[in-house]
């Protein structure tokens, strides 16, 4: 368990049956013309062992990248824990206590989105509006800067839009409209990071992996996205969020990046919660995901939603501790957004009238009166059901790094996505033995992750999906489409 002093945390990984093969970028079509031309001058044999020859040189996978490239995640990698910071319990608390303003200064400009009232289109070609609040909703997009590139303006708040207050994170301004930090060019890559429950930007989570991003040698492009009512963006119409609730990345990725910078190679970056709704999104978009998209990874994600609330409430830190906390971050939140919220939902009229009258002591309990009811649904539990990405793993087609703590006390790891992973080309997941709940620091409080998931993206970017490399009737899992629909089994039962 420990050595020198200091105890190990441990790598695995978890791979797929038959992962994805990439192939360099710009490279494919120039190596199916020089195999064409083989074939033209060659014989079978010759053509086979030269084709050979070329996968296994300019060919790769996600594992192989790992076991390669990136020592941290490779399989048989500790790193050292410092023994004060030696289980989950003491990792999260560590991640959560400390607020780290001396270090991971990332420097943010403040952008307000307005959600337009249009539709988009669904796979099946059905089309469904954004959001139902006719274009009055807005979300906070924040552009990430270390501090010698952050410009420093002493009159943003002439940039705040009306509706909004003038209270913002730490080292936040708001963004000059006719300023642009990011150019249209597929050489420098967009990360768009997904934050957790009731956080935001400015989480020492998000920022210890954007100070690496941003600086050389990697040299990305990032913004975040804050949830509705996070990091001080005050809602515009009466609505929060949920790791159900995709649209609002959906927005941000069809209507701004993808018209904004067409070119862009982007990743997806999701803690907690915001990993959920990066897989649910995923997911949902499947094979019909916009192109640009490269990539993912997601860290500390609750995977099965009932089995983490089970996780949650089975432990006295978790029942006493963890779930009171989460519930009162979101009560804070709803009575800081709730005045507007009451206006449209009788519930948050009620709360805001006499909130004695409301058992709000853990993270169920608001789910069970707020979260589900402010989206149409009855309960904390059908919410949890409905909400867990890892029934919609099956479908993701971006590749996707899942990392992992066993010794996770928020989302606990037995419903980690072990067969999902094993069935999907387009997964991997890393886990650690030592971690806990985004923390993952290292004997001398640093974070493991932060470096090698910036060289695991910057290698990933050398690269591109062959699609040719994986039988969609054999390789991929098999679409339930036509075995599971109207909420019950109709194989070969439907009629015309």
């Amino acid at each position: 368990m420990y050595g020198s002093g200091f105890f190990l945390s441990r790598v695995e990984n978890h791979l797929a049956r038959k992962p994805i093969r990439f192939t360099k970028r710009q490279q494919q079509q120039q190596q199916q013309q020089q195999q064409q031309q083989q074939q033209d001058s060659t014989s079978t044999a010759s053509t086979n062992e030269t084709a050979s020859t070329l996968e296994s040189s300019s060919t790769t996978t996600v594992p192989d990248i790992l076991k390669d490239k990136i020592a941290e995640f490779a399989p048989g990698y500790s790193f050292y824990i410092n023994p004060v910071l030696s289980s989950g319990h003491t990792q999260t608390a560590y991640a959560a206590i400390p607020k780290f303003e001396k270090v991971h200064q990332i420097y943010y400009k403040r952008q307000i989105l307005t959600i337009e009232d249009k539709p988009y289109t669904l796979p099946t070609g059905e089309k469904l509006k954004y959001d139902q609040w006719e274009g009055l909703s807005t979300v906070a997009i924040d552009y990430a800067f270390n501090e010698a590139n952050f410009q420093h303006d002493a009159n943003h708040l002439q940039y705040k839009p009306v509706n909004q207050s003038d209270k913002l994170p730490p080292r936040t301004e708001f963004k000059n409209p006719e300023q642009e930090f990011i150019t249209d060019s597929d050489e420098k890559p967009l990360v768009i990071v997904l934050h957790g429950l009731s956080g935001g930007s400015y989480e020492a989570y998000v920022r210890a992996v954007l100070e690496q991003a941003v600086e050389d040698p990697y040299d990305f492009d990032a913004i975040v996205l804050n949830s509705r009512g996070c990091a001080w963006h005050t809602i515009t119409s009466p609505q929060l969020y949920n790791g159900l609730w995709t649209n609002d990345l959906r927005y941000l990725i069809n209507e701004f990046v993808l018209k904004k910078w067409p070119h862009k190679r982007i990743y997806l970056m999701g803690f907690s919660l915001g990993g959920a709704i990066i897989a649910n999104y995923l997911g949902q978009e499947a094979d019909a995901v916009a192109p640009q998209i490269k990539g993912s990874a997601l860290f500390g994600t609750p995977w099965d939603f009932p089995d983490s609330a089970y996780h949650l409430r089975e432990s006295i830190i978790g029942n006493q501790v963890y779930s009171p906390t989460m519930c009162q971050n979101l009560v804070k939140l709803l009575q800081r957004q709730g005045e507007l919220m009451s206006q449209s939902h009788e519930v948050v009229k009620q709360y805001k009238s006499d909130p004695t009258k409301f058992q709000l002591k853990f993270l169920d309990d608001f789910d069970d009166y707020f979260t589900s009811r402010l989206f149409g649904l009855n309960s904390a539990s059908e919410y949890y059901r409905l909400a867990s990405p890892i029934q919609r793993l099956m479908k993701v087609r971006v590749p996707t790094l899942i990392v992992s703590s066993k010794d996770d006390p928020v989302t606990g790891s037995r419903s980690l996505p072990y067969s999902e992973i094993k069935l999907n080309p387009y997964l991997t997941m890393v886990s650690t033995t030592v971690g806990g709940h985004l923390g993952w620091f290292t004997w001398n409080g640093g974070r493991w992750y932060t470096s090698p998931i910036c060289q695991y993206l910057q290698e990933l970017d050398k690269w591109d999906v062959d699609k040719n490399s994986i039988d969609k009737d054999v390789d991929l899992p098999m679409d339930i489409s036509r075995s599971w629909k109207y909420d019950r089994l109709v194989d070969d039962m439907l009629v015309g």
